[in-house]
């Protein structure tokens, strides 16, 4: 176990030093991990400090923004001072040419002014940036003023729009200035050191597992950027961005100023280095610059400064913006009271920076929370928001009754237990496969299960059929049991069993660490992996997880699961959505017989007759999910299978009658007329 600090920031680019930074000058003990400090998206950006020129729309990201913006002078002075080097700041303003007068509207290109008016830079001088229609300072220049201003545009550039409050940072000055600075000031930096867990107990971190060992704190900050839903569920995604720079010759140093043009923008540095970006592109994790990529950014550079042509090329390189679906960075608290979230900052990790690390600072340190932080909590994905108001409401489940069943009042008490937790209905459902969403809530219902699978990959990539699950079902009454579909290996299942872990969470189960584990790289046949379910098995109980593997019917397999501390094991019965009912009686037989924990038949049962056949054996629970999903009337077959899981589990617990060789007439000889 690592020295306890005050603060443990996972993370290591801009976001999360300058959140070290601050926490640090405020008197909190820090420890930072970081996995690799030159892959973090800062190195990859440009700088800009454009709230303006992005064009922004009035609310609290703009106002966000501006107030960073309006903190640079100061924050970069105190940086410079802490570090010894400079970061580059230059408030010498945007750019933001355009090509065709229909980009500007009639009522704002009536206000075209001439050259002479922006020398003035009077308050006659300024009009509103036609996308955000703000009081933010900005000004019209018509062709001749910004040909003027700017020499060596192309010639299709109509005007453009002068901020002069927007500036740029050197983006890679910054991050080392801000490494040093935290060192300076006895930040603890781990370089090198991947976290892997946010391990978690009651709605508390208790520590984050990673590459070297376990670290603990008081308090947690997740600030992993694009890598941040390998740790926690949150919709944060990577957007690749392409870049590339080329040297100003000493004879054309004419490029004055930032230029943010459409879809692309130049920016020129003090050294006479021109930084030119950028791609963005949903390729997940894909590295590397392409040629099509960097075609691209050359075209439309050359496009709008037509002299970058003859510029020799410096440098290629690429980075992993962390974006979520509105754009906008999640920020302050999270589902646990220990843990802080900082990302999501998308194209603007640099201009934010500073506001970051104070809004947080104080939330944090001084538990006050700034009322813009409101406006970037996490819960905005997963109830109330646009995302999620399109799909069905949440249905309330009326559960069969004993009257429905017609079962006697007599029979006794049957509760199926796992891992400690009790449940009545002995049928497991699934999500997947369905037609419709609504034909999925209506079959849970009718199947009266208290345990629905849900794959955790689907889910976080709003795969068909799974959007809105969250509201789709009542998770009060339903216990969530994620699983790993879709993993081929043991590596790849740990990860998202621990994804499946915080989802549930966010649906209100804290306790819930219940896993459905497949290990499955046959696409095939889809059997799944003994050694690579084993192994991974093993490393989830020992993380605490209530693990429910998913296996072949090998009655040694499954006794060695059980040894590791597995909560139930689920053999097949036959490949998955192959319906062919249960084709390996006799080794799930011996696998009942000698088991200690649940035994849950799953796969391949198609009819409510397989159902029961499994529960007559002795199987403590089924899982059914293709046979109800893929019926004509899901709903009915739902029904049709809860009734026969009921009907085969008090067939054995009545006893069946033993089997002989001879007849047995069922009236008695006895007592009988004779002639």
């Amino acid at each position: 176990m690592n020295t306890e600090s005050d603060i443990l920031i996972i993370g290591g680019g801009a976001i999360a030093l300058s959140i070290a930074v601050e926490l640090r000058l405020r008197g909190a003990t820090v420890t930072v991990l970081s996995r690799d400090f030159k892959s973090a998206a800062a190195h990859a950006a440009a700088g800009m400090l454009a709230p303006q020129a992005e064009g922004i729309p009035p609310g609290a990201m703009l106002d966000l923004c501006m107030r960073s913006r309006s903190m640079y002078p100061d924050w970069a002075s105190k940086l410079e001072q802490l570090s010894g080097r400079s970061i580059g700041y230059w408030p010498n303003g945007i750019l933001a040419p355009v090509y065709v007068s229909r980009n500007v509207s009639d009522a704002v290109v009536s206000k075209a002014l001439p050259l002479e008016s922006v020398a003035k830079s009077d308050e006659s001088a300024t009009t509103l940036h036609p996308s955000t229609q703000s009081s933010v300072v900005s000004t019209w220049l018509d062709k001749e003023a910004i040909h003027q201003i700017q020499p060596g545009l192309g010639a299709e550039v109509v005007g453009g729009w002068w901020y002069p409050e927007d500036g740029q940072v050197d983006n890679r000055a910054l991050a080392q200035a801000l490494w040093i600075a935290a060192q300076e000031l006895g930040v603890t930096l781990k370089e090198g050191v991947a976290a892997e867990a946010i391990q978690q107990q009651n709605r508390r971190v208790t520590g984050v597992r990673t590459s070297a060992g376990d670290f603990r704190a008081r308090h947690y900050v997740l600030a992993t950027g694009a890598w941040s839903n390998e740790l926690l569920p949150l919709p944060v995604h990577p957007k690749k961005g392409q870049m590339l720079s080329v040297s100003s010759p000493l004879v054309a140093g004419e490029l004055r100023r930032v230029l943010y043009g459409e879809e692309i923008y130049i920016v020129p540095r003090r050294d006479g280095r021109i930084v030119i970006g950028a791609t963005s592109e949903d390729v997940g994790f894909i590295p590397h610059n392409t040629p099509t990529g960097i075609k691209t950014l050359l075209e439309r550079a050359i496009r709008l400064y037509p002299a970058l042509k003859d510029f020799p090329i410096q440098e290629f390189w690429w980075g992993f913006r962390p974006a979520t679906p509105d754009e906008l960075p999640i920020l302050g608290a999270s589902s646990c009271e220990n843990l802080t979230l900082a990302t999501g900052h998308y194209r603007n990790g640099i201009l934010l920076a500073p506001v970051t690390a104070s809004v947080l600072a104080d939330l944090i340190w001084q538990q006050k929370s700034d009322p813009l932080l409101e406006h970037f909590h996490y819960s905005r994905f997963y109830a109330g928001s646009r995302l999620v108001n399109a799909t069905p409401k949440m249905l309330q489940l009326s559960r069969p009754t004993s009257s429905d069943l017609d079962q006697s009042s007599d029979l006794p008490a049957d509760p199926l237990i796992i891992a400690g937790r009790t449940f009545k209905s002995r049928l497991m459902t699934g999500t997947g496969k369905y037609r419709s969403i609504e034909e999925m809530q209506q079959s849970v219902i009718a199947s009266g299960c208290e345990i629905v699978t849900v794959a955790v990959r689907r889910v976080q990539t709003k795969a068909p059929g799974h959007e809105g699950l969250a509201e789709a079902l009542d998770w009060t009454k339903i216990w969530m049991l994620p699983n790993t579909a879709g993993c081929k290996t043991a590596e790849e299942a740990i990860r998202v069993a621990r994804l499946g872990r915080e989802m549930a969470k966010l649906l209100g189960q804290e306790d819930n660490n219940f896993v459905k584990l497949e290990v499955i790289p046959d696409l095939k046949y889809l059997l799944p992996d003994p050694i690579g379910t084993l192994e991974a098995a093993e490393q989830l109980v020992k993380e605490g997880f209530a693990v429910l593997p998913y296996i072949n019917a090998d009655p040694l397999l499954a006794k060695r699961l059980e040894e590791v501390g597995c909560a139930t094991v689920m053999p097949l019965g036959s490949p998955i959505g192959s319906g062919q009912g249960i084709k390996n009686e006799a080794n799930i037989q011996i696998i009942i017989e000698n088991a200690g924990i649940p035994v849950v038949v799953d796969a391949g049962l198609a009819t409510p007759s397989e159902a029961s056949q499994a529960m007559e054996m002795g199987a403590d629970a089924v899982l059914i999910n293709s046979a109800i999903a893929g019926a004509k009337n899901p709903a009915a077959m739902a029904r049709a299978m809860s009734l026969g899981v009921q009907a085969g589990r008090l067939a054995n617990l009545a006893g069946r009658i033993p089997v002989k060789v001879y007849a047995s007439a069922s009236s008695p000889l006895s007592g009988t007329i004779s002639d």
